[in-house]
């Protein structure tokens, strides 16, 4: 799949004769018969086909007495990192929200320290609590303490893009506590029974 020089004419080739076909249109599906094998072609276009290519990144050559990347010395510094402040050039940095980032500090806020502004996804401990004591109650004799490590342990961390409301937490530590409660009067029920018997 190519696009000519014309953003609004791409080129797509028949799977089968390898033709080219020209693509004039904007489109979400092309549904047509290849006019050399007469071969039905479906395809699912996106728009980005039809868009102009980004421009190349700058990767201008430091002259001398200029400020280096720190991570491609030939090139020229044009941005610094908002975390460590190392000198950058445009093609080490790396744009995340309002601010410029190089990689390692990026790894870093990532995967290291999982800062709620860099990680993919949010950890909701309170959620995987209260489906421990909920969806497997007949387990919660194994699963509420499970629960109750996860709901003490992340109990401090905010780990949510959006500001959540603490009600899950405490429902979830009320079931646990509860269903911990409950097993161990009926541990403790069913031993007294079976020492009345030998009694």
């Amino acid at each position: 799949m190519e696009t000519g020089a014309d953003s609004s004419l791409s080129t797509l080739q028949c799977p089968t004769c390898r033709n080219q076909l020209n693509v004039n249109r904007s489109l979400d599906r092309l549904e047509e018969k290849c006019p050399v094998c007469h071969s039905e072609i479906r395809v699912t276009v996106f728009p980005r086909l039809f868009r102009e290519r980004a421009s190349e990144i700058d990767a201008t050559p430091a002259a001398e007495g200029e400020a280096v990347c720190s991570f491609y010395p030939d090139l020229k510094a044009g941005k610094v990192c908002d975390e460590c402040g190392c000198l950058m050039s445009p093609r080490a940095a790396v744009r995340w929200g309002d601010g410029d980032f190089c990689l390692p500090c990026l790894y870093r806020l990532r995967e290291e320290e999982q800062q709620v502004n860099f990680v993919g996804r949010a950890q909701l401990y309170d959620n995987r609590a209260l489906a421990l004591v909920t969806w497997l109650a007949p387990l919660t004799l194994f699963t509420a303490p499970i629960a109750l490590f996860l709901l003490l342990r992340h109990r401090r961390e905010s780990a949510a893009f959006v500001p959540r409301s603490h009600a899950r937490w405490w429902i979830a530590m009320g079931l646990s506590v509860t269903w911990l409660l409950v097993w161990l009067t009926a541990i403790v029920v069913w031993v007294s029974l079976i020492l009345d018997d030998y009694a």
